[in-house]
């Protein structure tokens, strides 16, 4: 008696590429996402409404959830993005900015959480120097708002 015995069908392997082939395969691949790219860098370089505006984009995460120092940090990154709302060199200027300092000041609701609110910028700002001398090497309104919101979510971390 013979029995049949099943043959199983190997899956087709795909062809072995040498290093050539995978080079040339990868650089063709590099240069469609690099072509993409460059064109999307240009649209946004040509068209300024593309542009982001920091003010749109960091929102207080909501009233109900903030904690006291955690707001006033809010309220001091918001009045600080406002076009005009920050000074470099001085306490205040002539079209109403203010310094990182007196931001707080000027937000402060109670005095134990502008002190507060000014030990948590200081961890966030991570030097010995006075908040003063900090303000006027910053780059910007941006880079003044991205301190008091990293200082706003250290707030809320620590439930302050």
């Amino acid at each position: 008696m013979t029995t049949a015995t099943a043959v199983k069908a190997r899956p087709p392997t795909a062809p072995v590429l040498d290093l050539d082939a995978r080079l040339t395969a990868v650089d063709a691949a590099m240069t469609v996402r690099l072509e993409g790219a460059a064109l999307a860098h240009a649209v946004d370089a040509r068209h300024p409404e593309t542009v982001l505006d920091y003010a749109d984009i960091i929102r207080p995460a909501s009233a109900a959830t903030d904690r006291p120092v955690a707001a006033l940090l809010r309220r001091a990154q918001q009045r600080v993005l406002r076009p005009g709302g920050w000074s470099r060199d001085t306490g205040t200027n002539s079209s109403g900015g203010v310094c990182l300092e007196y931001v707080l000041i000027a937000e402060a609701l109670a005095g134990r959480d502008e002190q507060e609110a000014r030990i948590l910028l200081r961890q966030v700002i991570g030097s010995g120097d006075p908040i003063t001398h900090i303000n006027r090497h910053l780059a910007g309104p941006a880079q003044a708002g991205q301190l008091l919101g990293q200082a706003a979510t250290l707030a809320n971390l620590r439930n302050l």
